[in-house]
Parts: C-alpha cells; sequence; structure tokens
C-alpha cells in the first residue's frame, strides 16, 4: 500500500517535504515512523529526529485527525491515506 507524507519545520531537512512511501497491508504510524527514520539515516527507533514519535513532541495527523484521538502510534494506515507531522516550531 501507499502512503502519502507531508513534513512541516526543521523535519523537512531531514526527512522531505514530502513523499510516498510504500508500507506492508496493515502497516502502522509506528511502522512508518521508524520507515521514515531508516530512510533518513536516523538510528533511534521511535523517534524522527529529536522527536518522540507518539509522545507529546509531535502532531501527527492521518487524513487529518490527530493520532492521538486514534490508535497513537498504533493506528493502522491504509492505502492512499495521508500522514501529516508537525513538529512544535510548526505549530504541532
Amino acid at each position: 500500500m501507499k502512503v502519502s507524507i507531508r513534513v512541516f519545520g526543521n523535519l523537512v531537512t531531514i526527512l522531505g517535504r514530502k513523499q510516498v512511501i510504500e508500507l506492508d497491508e496493515g502497516g502502522t504510524v509506528g511502522t512508518l515512523s521508524n520507515r521514515l527514520a531508516e530512510s533518513a539515516g536516523l538510528r533511534r527507533q521511535g523517534y524522527l529526529g529529536n522527536y518522540k514519535v507518539g509522545g507529546g513532541d509531535l502532531a501527527i495527523l492521518v487524513n487529518g485527525r490527530n493520532i492521538h484521538l486514534l490508535d497513537g502510534v498504533e493506528t493502522v494506515l491504509k492505502d492512499g491515506d495521508e500522514v501529516v507531522i508537525l513538529p512544535p516550531t510548526a505549530g504541532g
């Protein structure tokens, strides 16, 4: 399945502004963040740059809904979903 990613703030220099990631069926926000970190050469699982995924550090939206209102990092993604990642400096 393919998921669209849009990134804002200082994470753009690490992850790029926009990309499409291929995930296996049943992939979650946590799986996606680990894939993004790996492709950017980051080694800490569960983090994007200095921001903890699933904590209060980032606002992550799936199709416009904050993952804290869904299942957090265990939110299952579907083909065609759009994920937006906002660090605090970008309004997250």
